[in-house]
């Protein structure tokens, strides 16, 4: 089982949740936390279709990218090629503040697994063998990508058999987590 905060998709978030794009599409996703500052453009109906279907389809593209986009790279690992022009002007716009949001995420995201580490252990681990008493045998081997965001609320996503977006929020919580990802661990498990 693997699991990051996902730098690529906080950044895709960002300019979501700036541009004040629908959160359904691809399916439902809360808002980042902290809550990023509107800096909605001029635009006008027309433009705001092009630019919530641009950013599904981008979204889209990011979640399935196996590259394993780096934290911090430029604009250009961000799969933007095919993209509007009206959709990539409004990205670079957004672009540093994104990133910076990001980083501050995957940095907090990281300080709180090394404090928590040493005060309860390995939570994932645990939840394993938790769900493998349950079944009443050790689990099968299987893989497992768990990708967090930093968005509001208890939330998860399962994007594929062996992904899983989840909200930073359930991740640090061990009732939510095994809530939410019990059901998954359980299933690929058996």
């Amino acid at each position: 089982m693997s699991e990051d905060l996902s730098w690529p998709l906080t950044v895709a978030q960002y300019i979501r949740d700036a541009l004040k794009l629908p959160a359904t599409a691809p399916f439902f996703i809360p808002p980042l936390v902290p809550e990023v500052p509107e800096h909605i453009p001029v635009t006008g109906p027309e433009l705001d279709t092009v630019l919530a279907d641009e950013w599904t389809a981008w979204f889209s593209e990011l979640l399935a990218d196996g590259r394993g986009i780096p934290r911090g790279g430029p604009i250009g690992y961000l799969s933007l090629e095919g993209r509007e022009q009206a959709f990539r002007d409004m990205v670079g716009r957004h672009f540093d503040q994104a990133a910076a949001a990001a980083d501050n995420a995957v940095e907090a995201n990281f300080e709180h697994f090394q404090a928590n580490m040493k005060a309860e252990g390995p939570v994932l681990t645990k939840l394993v063998r938790g769900i493998e008493k349950e079944l009443g045998h050790k689990a099968a081997p299987f893989n497992l990508a768990l990708r967090i965001l930093p968005v509001e609320g208890f939330w998860l996503h399962r994007t594929g058999p062996n992904r899983v977006l989840m909200s930073e929020a359930a991740r640090r919580n061990p009732e939510q987590l095994r809530r939410l990802l019990g059901p998954v661990i359980t299933e690929l498990a058996r």
